[in-house]
């Protein structure tokens, strides 16, 4: 596979990548906390929702109604995106509200957002879908944050469901769940995740000529 810029993979990446063989590598190179727990209930609002970036991090906590401006520091980050960005929004602890939104991914896909991670619920999803901006959430949720929550800090260390994430990182997200590739090691994960892919391929085709199960795995060792 020839050089491609950042963007170009993100894109081949999205249209070729699934989240299991990521996660497969990542498991035979012992790490093995890489991909959010099923159990978190984070999914895309659509099924063919896809996107591959570098993330960047909120952070929300409860809000009062007395800030002033509760949403300063999302705009910050909103404003400070760039071409393949993923912007991941999450609590310290589970809340009500809605923290995305129509006009929040509008933004972010006018700089160039991927898609947007939330560990929690979002707004607008019906608009959210009709944009085709990939999102993954817990659910839906008309409840406004103004008065309830805010974002206390952006670009910083999180927790999603009890996979550590920081920011810069990898992700890779599809309707089989949230992959993120540790840095040191990312450029090797790319790589070995395009062989492997290009085995399951050509196993697939042998299986549709006919070839048995066991000829394949005798093969191949992949199932």
């Amino acid at each position: 596979m020839k050089s491609l810029s950042e963007i170009d993979l993100f894109r081949f990446m999205e249209r070729f990548f699934y989240a299991e063989a990521l996660s497969d590598i990542l498991d035979a190179r012992g790490y093995r906390n890489c991909v959010v727990s099923p159990h978190a209930g984070i999914r895309p609002l659509f099924s063919a929702a896809v996107c591959a970036g570098r993330v960047r991090t909120l952070l929300n906590a409860p809000g009062k109604p007395k800030d002033k401006n509760p949403y300063q520091l999302a705009f910050e980050l909103i404003d400070s995106l760039r071409p393949g960005d993923v912007p991941l929004t999450a609590w310290r602890e589970p809340q009500e509200p809605g923290i995305m939104g129509e006009l929040s991914a509008a933004a972010m896909k006018k700089r160039g957002a991927r898609g947007c991670l939330v560990d929690g619920y979002t707004r607008d999803v019906r608009k959210l879908v009709a944009m085709r901006f990939p999102v993954f959430a817990r659910g839906a949720s008309p409840i406004d944050t103004q008065g309830r929550s805010a974002v206390i800090a952006y670009d910083c260390p999180i927790s999603l469901a009890g996979t550590r994430v920081v920011p810069g990182q990898i992700v890779f997200a599809d309707l089989n769940g949230i992959v993120f590739i540790p840095k040191e090691i990312e450029k090797e994960i790319v790589e070995e995740a395009l062989k492997k892919i290009r085995v399951e391929t050509r196993i697939r085709s042998e299986l549709k000529a006919g070839k048995s199960t066991q000829e394949v795995w005798d093969k191949y060792g992949i199932m």
